[in-house]
C-alpha cells in the first residue's frame, strides 16, 4: 500500500479556485510552443566554400523551410523536452552557432506575430529564448549562411505575404538588419543558399508557389543580393533543397510539385544556368525533401515526404541520369517535414519525419542499400511542422528538434547513438488533465504516471518506456464526471496498484482496480458525502495496514475521510477546512508517527492543518495564514532540523510561502520565495545533489517551471525559468530515464499532454526553453 506522502500535492481544479473548474476545451492556438518549420537536409558537396563551412560545420543541415502543410515509441532517442510558451506560430527552424561558443542554437521564423525567435543552446539540450527579430509579414522558411562573408552566420527568413527575403546578419553574439529584397515572385515558401553562380558568394533560391516558379538571387558577397533568373517548376511548387545531383561539382536544386505530385531536378550548368529535368513520380500531396546517397553508391538520392498519402517515396539516382523510384514504410499521418542523417551511427543515412496530423515524428534506419527498418514514432506535441537535426548536446550524435504548430512549441529529441530517440516532452493525454499520481502500475520497477482528464472524463495511464520516457497513452473511464484528482494504493491488498478518482462534476469518488500489467477493471463508485470533491490523497489514517482516502470537498468546505476495509471503504467521517479547499498532503508533521492532514483554502488564503488520533479521525484544523489564494503544497524538511515544514505555492501573490516547522504540527512562517505567475503545483527535492531540498514550481499564469536551489536552512535563490506548455496544472518528481537523477513531470493542461524534463543532477533540467 502507499505510504503517507511528504511528497507534493498539486490543485486538482481549474485555475479560478473561486469556481468550479471550467469544462470547455483548452484555447488552443493552431501550433504547439515551437511552430511550423521545416528542415532543409544537409547540402551535398556544394562548390561554395562559405556554405560548405557554414551549412555542413556551424548549421549542420539547416533547414528550408515551407510555409506549414498546405494547408510505438522509437528506440535510439529520448525527449530531452519540449520548450513551451514561444511567442507567435512558429513556421520554419534553423539550427546553428549564433554565437560563437560551440554549442548549436535555433532561429525560429514565426507568424502572429511575425519575426524571427533566437534561442540559444546551453550544450545539453537545454535553450534560453535570446529574444525576437523583425521580419517580413507571414515569415514562411529560414535559412542560415554566411550571406556577407565575415565568417560568421547570418539568417534569410523568407516572408510570404510581403513577398520577401529579409537577411539577418550575424555579429558573432547576436543580429543586425541587413537588406530586405523581393522574393521574385509571389508567395514564397522555401527556400535554400549556396553559390550557384560559382564567385564564391553564398546565393539564394526561393520557392514562390502563388507564381510557380523558382526565383534565383544572387549574393554580393557583402549581404546584398540583385534578382537573377526564374525558372517556372511544375504546378504549384512548394518546397526547394539543394544538393550536387550530377556530380560536377555544383549545386543543383531539387523541387516538389504539390499541384502535379512530382519532383524536379534543376541541373546546374553554371552562372546561375539551370535546366529543368522532367518530373519524377512521388506519392500524394509531396511537401518535403532531403538529399542523400541512401546506397552509397556515390549518386545524389532524394526522400521525399508526402503529406497526402502518409509516405515517403525515395527517388534513387541511376548511372543513367534518371531515378528509380520506390515508396517506403507509412510514417505518421500527414508528414510535412523529412530530414536525413546517420542516427544509428553506422554510416548509412537514416531518415526522419514531423508528422503534422498525429502529433509526431517518425524514424525509419536505413541499412545502407536503400532499404529501411520498421518506423518508429515518437510523440512530441500537437501538430509539427517542422524538423531540424545537429548535434545538441555535445555527445557527437545526431538529435532531432520538432517544431510543434499545434502546441506552439518545441519539442528536442536526444539520440542515445543507436537511432533511439527520446522524447522528453509532450506525451498525449485527455482533455484538459488537471492531475496526477505516480506509481509502478507494471510492476516492471519503473515509475508510471496516473492523469486525470477533467474535460474527457478519463484517466490516462502513461506507462514508463526506457529510454524514451513513456508509452502512448491508454485511457481509462474516471467512472464519474469531471474528474480533478487521483490517488494511486494498493486499494484490495493484492500487491498491485489501483487508483481513487475525485469527480468533480458527478460528486462521487470511483475505485479502479489495477492488474498489475498497466490495466485496470471497470470503476467502482462512491457515491455519498461528496459536494464537489476537488482533490483527494491515500494513507493509513487508522494503522490497520489497510489503504484509506481523504477527499477534499469544495462545496461544503469538508474533508471527507474513507477507511479502507474488506472489500471496500467505510466512513471515517467528515472535517471541516477553510474556505474553497484547493490541495491536500498527508503527512505526520506532529512526530507522533500518525498521518496528518493539510489543505490549501484558496479563498481563505490559509492552511488548515488536521491532526490524526491514530484510529482515522482527526481534531479540529487549526489554521496558519499564507499568501492570497493558494493552489498547492508540500511537506519536506527543507531547514535539516528533523522536523517537517510546508511549502506553499500562492497563486493570487506569485510567491510561494515557507512554514518551518516548530513541533507538535507548529510551524512558523518564513520569508516567502519569488515564483512565476498564478503558481500551481510543487515538487520538493534536492535537485543538485548538495544534500539540500530545493524546490521546482508550476506556474500556470506565466506557462513556466520555477526552479528554487535551497540553501538547508529554509532560504531559496532566485528562481531559474523554464518554459512549458500550456498551463501547467500538476508536478510530478521521479527518475523517469533511469539514469539515477531526478526528473520532473509536468501536465499541462491547456496544451492535453504531459512534458518530461530530464535532470541533469546539477539542478539544471534537459528541457530548457
Amino acid at each position: 500500500m502507499a505510504p503517507c506522502r511528504s511528497a507534493s500535492a498539486s490543485s486538482t481544479r481549474s485555475p479560478s479556485p473561486a469556481k468550479r473548474p471550467s469544462s470547455r476545451s483548452p484555447s488552443r492556438s493552431s501550433t504547439t510552443p515551437a511552430t511550423s518549420i521545416r528542415k532543409r537536409p544537409r547540402s551535398r558537396s556544394c562548390r561554395v566554400r562559405a556554405v560548405r563551412a557554414l551549412l555542413a560545420a556551424a548549421l549542420l543541415p539547416v533547414l528550408s523551410a515551407a510555409s506549414g502543410p498546405s494547408a510505438g515509441p522509437a528506440g535510439p532517442f529520448r525527449v530531452a523536452g519540449g520548450l513551451a510558451g514561444l511567442a507567435g506560430q512558429p513556421r520554419a527552424v534553423a539550427v546553428g552557432d549564433w554565437n560563437g561558443d560551440g554549442k548549436l542554437d535555433l532561429a525560429l521564423a514565426s507568424a502572429q506575430p511575425d519575426g524571427v525567435q533566437v534561442l540559444i543552446g546551453a550544450g545539453n539540450g537545454g535553450y534560453t529564448s535570446a529574444g525576437t527579430l523583425a521580419a517580413g509579414r507571414s515569415p514562411a522558411a529560414i535559412v542560415a549562411a554566411d550571406f556577407n562573408s565575415d565568417g560568421k552566420v547570418d539568417l534569410a527568413v523568407a516572408s510570404h505575404d510581403s513577398n520577401s527575403v529579409t537577411i539577418l546578419l550575424g555579429d558573432g553574439s547576436s543580429f543586425q538588419p541587413g537588406v530586405t529584397v523581393d522574393s521574385g515572385g509571389a508567395g514564397p515558401t522555401s527556400l535554400t543558399a549556396a553559390d550557384f553562380n560559382g564567385d564564391g558568394a553564398v546565393d539564394l533560391a526561393v520557392v514562390n508557389a502563388t507564381t510557380g516558379e523558382v526565383a534565383l538571387l544572387l549574393g554580393n558577397g557583402a549581404g546584398g543580393f540583385v534578382a537573377g533568373p526564374r525558372y517556372a517548376v511544375g504546378r504549384q511548387p512548394v518546397f526547394v533543397t539543394t544538393g550536387d545531383m550530377d556530380r560536377n561539382g555544383l549545386a543543383d536544386l531539387v523541387v516538389l510539385s504539390q499541384g502535379s505530385n512530382e519532383v524536379f531536378v534543376l541541373t546546374n550548368a553554371g552562372g546561375a544556368a539551370f535546366s529543368s529535368s522532367v518530373g519524377f513520380g512521388t506519392g500524394d500531396s509531396p511537401a518535403s525533401a532531403a538529399v542523400g546517397d541512401f546506397n552509397r553508391d556515390g549518386l545524389a538520392d532524394i526522400a521525399v515526404a508526402n503529406q497526402g498519402s502518409n509516405d515517403v517515396t525515395l527517388l534513387l539516382r541511376n548511372g543513367s541520369g534518371s531515378f528509380n523510384s520506390l515508396t517506403l514504410h507509412t510514417v505518421g499521418s500527414r508528414p510535412v517535414s523529412i530530414v536525413a542523417g546517420d542516427f544509428n551511427g553506422d554510416a548509412s543515412l537514416d531518415i526522419a519525419t514531423a508528422n503534422f496530423d498525429s502529433g509526431d515524428v517518425s524514424v525509419l534506419l536505413g541499412d545502407g542499400g536503400g532499404g529501411f527498418g520498421v518506423v518508429k514514432n515518437y510523440p512530441v506535441g500537437a501538430n509539427p511542422v517542422a524538423l531540424g537535426q545537429g548535434d545538441l548536446n555535445h555527445d557527437g550524435r545526431q538529435d532531432l528538434v520538432a517544431a510543434d504548430l499545434g502546441s506552439s512549441e518545441v519539442a528536442i529529441l536526444l539520440n542515445n547513438g543507436v537511432g533511439v530517440f527520446g522524447v522528453s516532452a509532450s506525451f498525449g493525454v485527455g482533455t484538459q488533465p488537471l492531475a496526477a499520481g505516480l506509481g509502478d502500475f507494471n510492476r516492471d520497477g519503473g515509475p508510471d504516471l496516473a492523469v486525470a482528464n477533467y474535460a474527457s472524463n478519463n484517466v490516462s495511464i502513461l506507462q514508463r518506456a526506457l529510454p524514451t520516457g513513456f508509452l502512448a497513452a491508454s485511457n481509462f473511464p474516471a467512472g464519474g464526471t469531471n474528474p480533478a484528482g487521483v490517488a494511486v494504493a494498493d486499494f484490495n491488498g493484492d500487491g498491485k496498484l489501483d487508483m481513487a478518482v475525485a469527480n468533480f462534476g458527478s460528486n462521487n469518488v470511483a475505485v479502479l482496480l489495477g492488474d498489475g500489467a498497466g490495466g485496470f477493471g471497470a470503476p467502482t463508485t462512491l457515491d455519498a458525502g461528496f459536494d464537489q470533491p476537488v482533490a483527494i490523497v491515500a494513507g493509513d489514517f487508522n494503522g490497520d495496514g489497510r489503504s484509506d482516502l481523504a477527499v477534499v470537498n469544495e462545496g461544503s468546505e469538508q474533508v471527507t475521510v474513507l477507511l479502507g476495509a474488506s472489500g471496500g471503504f467505510t466512513s471515517g467521517g467528515t472535517f471541516k477546512v477553510g474556505k474553497s479547499p484547493f490541495a491536500i498532503v498527508a503527512s505526520d508533521v506532529t512526530g507522533d508517527g500518525i498521518a496528518d492532514l493539510l489543505v490549501v483554502n484558496a479563498q481563505s488564503n490559509d492552511l488548515s492543518v488536521l491532526t490524526g488520533d491514530g484510529s482515522g479521525r482527526f481534531g479540529a484544523a487549526t489554521t496558519v495564514s499564507v499568501a492570497a489564494r493558494p493552489l498547492g503544497l508540500a511537506v519536506a524538511d527543507l531547514n535539516r532540523d528533523g522536523r517537517p515544514d510546508v511549502v506553499v505555492a500562492n497563486g493570487g501573490a506569485d510567491r510561494v510561502t515557507v512554514l518551518l516547522g516548530s513541533g507538535g504540527g507548529r510551524f512558523t512562517k518564513a520569508e516567502d520565495a519569488k515564483a512565476g505567475s498564478q503558481p500551481r503545483a510543487i515538487v520538493v527535492d534536492d535537485f543538485n545533489g548538495d544534500g539540500k531540498p530545493d524546490l521546482a514550481v508550476a506556474n500556470q499564469g506565466s506557462n513556466t517551471l520555477s526552479i528554487l536551489i535551497g540553501d538547508g536552512t529554509g532560504r531559496f535563490a532566485a528562481p531559474t525559468t523554464i518554459t512549458t506548455a500550456g498551463g501547467p496544472s500538476a508536478l510530478v518528481g521521479a527518475d523517469f530515464n533511469g539514469d539515477g537523477k531526478l526528473d520532473l513531470a509536468i501536465v499541462n493542461q491547456s496544451a492535453n499532454t504531459v512534458s518530461v524534463l530530464f535532470g541533469h543532477g546539477d539542478g539544471t533540467f534537459g528541457t530548457t526553453p
